[in-house]
């Protein structure tokens, strides 16, 4: 799937061949995300387990990368390559060997590359407005606790090697700067669950966001 995702952004960029006009740089910008866990289950009885689960929250994150932007027959198209880094507090609650709950705050921190394949339209010259999907392939994780007395085995958040989501917005273009706001919505979960030692639970976790980025055209 992350060669299929890639091939994508690739394609896109080749247009600029044909296209009328082509312009590219780099960006850089913030998500203010909004992180929903929801349908956690036991995966071996089926049991709810949502009273192990206390709060989510997510952080204010970074993202940095290069995009390009391709005018073809009074559209154009933008592909984006992003690395980005969030990060997201989870208080738990986890069991101890005497079958009680000791609440836990974890954080999690993710990188990922982002790759946004936009259509727009542009008016007035200097506003634009685009749309399109998204596609997310995690690169590496990290998992810290606090307020913890006990031994946990293992804790994994068994993040998926891809997912899809999308995005929608809005642009301006000032001479050479470009500044881009957009909403993304989640189309699939981010993991397949959750693993905290032997325990295995399956969990619908998913991130929107917005993004708020400047950018330099060339």
């Amino acid at each position: 799937m992350k060669k299929l995702f890639l091939t994508i952004a690739l394609v896109s960029c080749s247009l600029s061949i044909s296209a009328q006009s082509f312009s590219w740089g780099p960006k850089i910008g913030i998500a203010v995300p909004s992180i929903k866990v929801s349908d956690v289950q036991d995966v071996n009885s089926g049991a709810q387990a949502l009273s192990l689960l206390e709060d989510v929250n997510g952080k204010v994150s970074g993202h940095i990368g290069v995009f390009a932007r391709i005018s073809l027959l009074g559209f154009y198209i933008q592909p984006e390559l992003l690395v980005s880094s969030s990060k997201s507090e989870v208080g738990f609650n986890i069991p101890t060997d005497d079958f009680n709950l000791e609440s836990v705050m974890g954080e999690v921190k993710l990188n990922k590359l982002d790759i946004p394949v936009l259509i727009g339209k542009r008016f007035l010259k200097v506003l634009r407005v685009n749309a399109g999907p998204v596609f997310t392939l995690p690169l590496n994780e990290d998992i810290s606790f606090k307020n913890l007395t006990i031994n946990i085995e293992d804790v994994k958040t068994n993040y998926k090697s891809a997912t899809i989501g999308a995005q929608i917005g809005a642009g301006l273009d000032l001479t050479f700067l470009t500044v881009d706001v957009r909403y993304e919505l989640a189309l699939q979960s981010l993991s397949e669950g959750i693993s905290i030692g032997n325990a295995e639970f399956a969990a619908d976790q998913r991130v929107n966001q917005f993004l708020i980025a400047i950018g330099v055209k060339f």
